[in-house]
């Protein structure tokens, strides 16, 4: 029996079962350096996926809000525009004064207010203080504080849309 162990281990035996666990041991530390990369190639590929999804919808946005012309070249005038609109009772086109996202939440709000002639009223006083508000930083977004908090956003296309009210 002590001869068949000797036999066993041995130094050549040793060495060539530490050469297969050290093997071993590369094997399973690349694996798992393998796999981590795999893992960090797949979450940026669906962060590249976001993106581009992102960047679609974003120029999808673009394209609508260029070819949205419903608005004035000041927010006084898309102000006006949209007190005509609701004064002849035409609300579609009086949503369509809104911010693209907004526009169907308006036109369903206008089949709830009660009293239509209460409403242009106080549009109208936002309209006789318009004077008073101001200018944000990047020009492209005219707010009133008072009497009801108001803002307006300019389109690319160049046309003011009201953004709140």
């Amino acid at each position: 029996m002590k001869h068949f162990f000797g036999k066993i281990f041995n130094w050549r035996n040793l060495k060539i079962a530490a050469y297969a666990v050290a093997a071993f041991a590369v094997f399973l530390v690349a694996l798992n350096y393998g796999l981590e990369k795999y893992n960090q190639s797949k979450q940026w590929q669906e962060i590249k996926k976001s993106a581009e999804a992102f960047q679609k919808a974003e120029q999808e946005l673009y394209q609508k809000m260029m070819a949205d012309t419903y608005g004035g070249k000041t927010p006084q005038e898309t102000l006006e525009l949209f007190i005509a609109a609701v004064e002849k009772g035409d609300y579609e086109l009086a949503s369509k004064y809104f911010v693209a996202e907004k526009q169907e939440e308006w036109n369903k709000n206008f089949g709830v207010i009660k009293n239509i002639k209460e409403y242009i009223s106080d549009t109208k006083e936002i309209r006789d203080n318009l004077s008073n508000g101001r200018f944000s930083e990047q020009k492209d977004r005219f707010i009133l504080e008072k009497p009801i908090y108001t803002k307006f956003i300019l389109y690319p296309s160049d046309v003011w849309k009201i953004s709140e009210i």
